[in-house]
């Protein structure tokens, strides 16, 4: 990559990492390390001699015009101006981060013409998805708690966007990455997913068109656009006893935020954690759930017959993707997804009480319906 000054300079490895925060921000590097997860953007750790920020050592997110997972998906560099906008508009909304437990990373300096940001680093923390996972897992009171405050962000999130007209002059329509990229990577697979596990159903092509078309145009609220377990980074502390206390939790990866319908944030942390609860049968991603669920529906308001469509939608996007279980089991989340797809299309008393009450919401709340 050849930037405006004239000099070369890869953001897709260490070396050009290193040069760029040496040349760019004049810092003094120690060393640069890869961090993994991320699918769309590179992603490093600086760690630094002389701290920067007040900080020894930063991330360095980096668009390049194809996916870090896979060089041969084109992406759009502008992804990187569109979480850089997301993330000073959402830090800079004091009344998100009144609970103290749940925290965004702060951007010190954005480069458009590299199309590179240098963020607060939370440190190597494990992600949810990781905690989940882990063999012991998190406890179901740890989860059960995370649930509940991560809930309150996202609701609070929810809640300001649809109200603030400052958000949705910043952060409406501005997003055509966020807007087209489940529809392009994720919405498009749908029906190939389910064919290649022997799934043929009419209904999902008129259903993926349905939510392609409402993702470019829906200007509800504020979403996160990418609202799930491998998107945390969880700090907990335990105590020479064994207790636990959750320090913190930091909402990461942005790019896809923009204004939306908030089915996209409830949806795609409802899937992924039943596919945790799924394939490995941890009763901590049951209370997450649950939890999650239970405090979103006292704060905020969402269509359950929606939430149902796109958790359906979920699994058959991502089950595969996950290489988690046996082809068979594979083809039992396809088939479970098609019928949450058609219990919310076709908005039946029936259809709604078996998604909310067997897999969406929590006993209390299922109480009010």
């Amino acid at each position: 990559m050849i930037n405006t000054h004239g000099y070369s300079m890869d953001l897709t490895v260490a070396g050009g990492v290193r040069k760029y925060l040496a040349s760019r921000i004049s810092l003094d590097v120690e060393s640069v390390e890869k961090l993994s997860g991320g699918y769309c953007n590179f992603a490093w750790r600086a760690k630094l001699k002389t701290p920067y920020q007040g900080q020894k050592s930063v991330v360095v997110k980096h668009a390049a015009p194809f996916a870090s997972a896979n060089r041969e998906i084109q992406m759009a560099v502008e992804r990187q101006a569109y979480e850089y906008k997301s993330l000073k508009t959402v830090t800079s909304e004091a009344s998100l981060f009144k609970n103290k437990l749940v925290s965004v990373p702060s951007v010190y300096h954005y480069d458009p013409d590299m199309h590179v940001m240098v963020m607060q680093d939370a440190g190597t923390l494990p992600t949810l998805l990781n905690l989940l996972c882990a063999t012991p897992p998190l406890s179901a009171g740890m989860a059960a708690e995370i649930g509940s405050q991560v809930a309150k962000f996202i609701a609070g999130l929810h809640n300001w966007g649809r109200s603030s007209v400052q958000g949705r002059a910043l952060l409406s329509s501005a997003d055509a990455f966020g807007r087209t990229a489940m529809d392009t990577h994720g919405y498009q697979n749908v029906v190939r997913n389910a064919a290649a596990s022997g799934i043929t159903d009419l209904l999902l092509p008129t259903v993926m068109a349905a939510l392609a078309e409402q993702d470019r145009t829906c200007d509800e609220t504020a979403v996160m656009g990418d609202f799930w377990s491998a998107n945390m980074l969880v700090d907990i502390a335990e105590s020479a006893t064994g207790e636990q206390t959750l320090k913190k939790i930091w909402i990461i990866d942005w790019e896809n935020s923009r204004y939306g319908s908030p089915v996209v944030d409830v949806s795609s942390f409802v899937g992924d954690c039943y596919l945790i609860s799924r394939f490995y049968d941890q009763p901590s991603a049951e209370a997450l759930r649950h939890s999650f669920l239970a405090t979103y529906a006292g704060l905020a308001q969402v269509d359950p017959r929606q939430v149902a469509i796109s958790v359906g939608t979920f699994w058959i996007m991502w089950t595969k993707a996950r290489g988690w279980g046996s082809e068979e089991e594979l083809r039992e989340c396809i088939e479970k997804g098609v019928e949450y797809i058609h219990a919310g299309w076709d908005g039946s008393r029936e259809g709604r009480t078996l998604s909310l009450t067997r897999e969406l919401v929590s006993d209390n709340v299922r109480a009010r319906i």
